[in-house]
């Protein structure tokens, strides 16, 4: 027994591969399919080890947590992928590099985080009719595959997430209403490098950056930025559309819908008074639709979408006038996130466009006046806040040049106190016959007939360079002055 073993352990050091493991006692995969929950790998495969290597504990010992992976299992198995999915990942393979991120984000189990999904029609006649809230993706997919669209011109989803998307809801919607993979991979990334900018001002779907106080921090300047992702998509029959809304936020805020109307004339009947309560910006959109004509907002998206815009509008309103009230508070610059300025931008050149260039109904008149005070609104905002960022710059330089000010005035007090003390010390340091009192010392007068030599004998150099650099640079002689100006600092004077 031992005279085997040993010729064992001797033709393991010589380098001959091991016995090969049983199969039945360890399995290796046999597809991906046997991937554990959360796409972990919970099989063992036996690592092939050589040499002396076979001797050490560590590979004696191979439990779980030394577990190996194998080719391909960070991707879920094809059978676990659903049909939108199995569709980007077709799409990645195919060479749409651009959309590696969707299908890797798609491929993890991201828990829905207060999801709430509302479901608005507009009908055939022009009513809207509001269905109960969804917030699961199973029941979504179950109602956009069973629910008909009969006698409903317009449907919007509106969804609403604290967190990023969850797979499951990008599944439901984009299997069930083909959706462009691009809007997800805008709605979670941005748009870094998915839509060239003629591709992305003509696409079916737009992106609105908002900003708003944010209530959690004691900074009043501080501002919470997320954003709402549009997708309109015109139905195959008719000319009704389905609207896909992606809010990125669960934050609440109180108020009102009716800041985004005119209020009624005097002598026009009041309307009931309602309580002021904190709304998520999905509720309060919902509410904007019974001040729109509904039978404008079936032909044009934009036309819909105007108060979400009007409601964009008034938050960085809030952000800007937070920023100014404090400044003008503490009479200095304050603390503030940056960027706002970009958003605000970029929010007018939605509006620009009519939301996009590849929208319905973006010629008809109503849109055409929406668009316009809209762009009024938004460029009157922009003006107003360039116009706060240059006051900040104005006021942060003069802060800046009191400080230096300030650090020049002490060390002018600092070089009047202590220079003539140092002038008196070195004077009376001097090894002169008038102060040590010897015959063999020099005496003072030749000090200062060497110092003012040896200024004389700098600026003379100083100027002689002058007169040779600008001969050379120049191809010209300068006069005295000039070189002589330069050599004393008077250049520019």
């Amino acid at each position: 027994m031992e005279s085997s073993q040993l010729d064992s352990q001797t033709s393991i050091a010589q380098g001959e591969d091991p016995p090969i493991a049983d199969p039945t006692i360890n399995p290796a995969p046999t597809s991906l399919g046997e991937l554990g929950n959360d796409n972990i790998n919970t099989h063992y495969v036996q690592p092939e080890v050589k040499g002396i290597q076979h001797l050490s504990r560590k590979s004696r010992k191979a439990t779980k947590s030394t577990l190996q992976p194998f080719e391909g299992w960070e991707q879920p198995p094809a059978e676990n992928r659903g049909p939108y999915h199995e569709y980007v990942h077709e799409l990645v393979q195919a060479g749409w590099d651009n959309l590696k991120t969707l299908d890797d984000y798609m491929s993890k189990d991201i828990e829905d985080q207060d999801l709430v999904i509302s479901v608005l029609d507009i009908t055939d006649d022009h009513q809207q009719k509001q269905w109960p809230d969804i917030h699961d993706y199973t029941l979504l997919k179950k109602f956009i595959d069973e629910q008909s669209r009969t006698g409903v011109k317009v449907r919007l989803y509106i969804a609403e997430q604290r967190g990023p998307l969850s797979a499951g809801v990008m599944e439901a919607f984009g299997s069930s209403l083909d959706l462009d993979p691009r809007f997800f991979q805008w709605s979670i990334k941005g748009n870094k490098h998915v839509l060239e900018p003629s591709e992305r001002h003509r696409a079916p779907y737009t992106n609105i950056g908002f900003g708003v106080p944010k209530l959690s921090t004691p900074l009043r300047t501080d501002a919470e930025r997320f954003k709402v992702t549009v997708y309109v998509k015109p139905d195959d029959v008719g000319d009704g559309w389905t609207g896909v809304f992606l809010f990125s936020s669960h934050s609440k805020m109180a108020l009102s819908s009716r800041n985004l109307i005119s209020p009624p004339n005097f002598n026009s009947p009041r309307p009931a008074p309602t309580p002021l309560s904190p709304k998520s910006f999905r509720e309060i959109y919902l509410e904007t639709f019974a001040y729109l004509d509904l039978a404008h907002a079936t032909v044009s998206p934009f036309y819909a979408i105007s108060y979400l815009l009007r409601l964009n509008c008034l938050c960085w309103d809030k952000v800007i006038t937070n920023i100014r009230d404090e400044d003008r508070r503490i009479n200095g610059v304050s603390d503030t996130t940056v960027g706002h300025v970009e958003e605000i931008q970029r929010s007018l050149s939605v509006v620009q466009r009519g939301g996009s260039l590849g929208w319905a109904g973006g010629d008809s008149k109503l849109t055409e006046e929406t668009r316009k005070a809209l762009e009024e609104d938004f460029k009157h905002l922009v003006e107003q806040t360039d116009l706060l960022w240059v006051t900040r710059d104005k006021m942060a330089t003069t802060r800046r040049q009191k400080s230096e000010t300030r650090w020049t005035t002490l060390t002018n007090t600092f070089t009047y106190v202590f220079a003539p003390v140092t002038i008196i010390s070195g004077v009376y340091g001097m090894n002169v016959s008038q102060i040590s009192g010897s015959n063999t010392n020099p005496d003072i007068w030749q000090f200062f007939v060497a110092i003012a030599i040896l200024n004389v004998l700098i600026v003379l150099f100083l100027a002689v360079s002058n007169w040779l650099h600008i001969i050379s640079k120049h191809g010209r002689k300068a006069g005295a002055k000039e070189v002589f100006g330069f050599a004393l600092g008077r250049v520019g004077k």
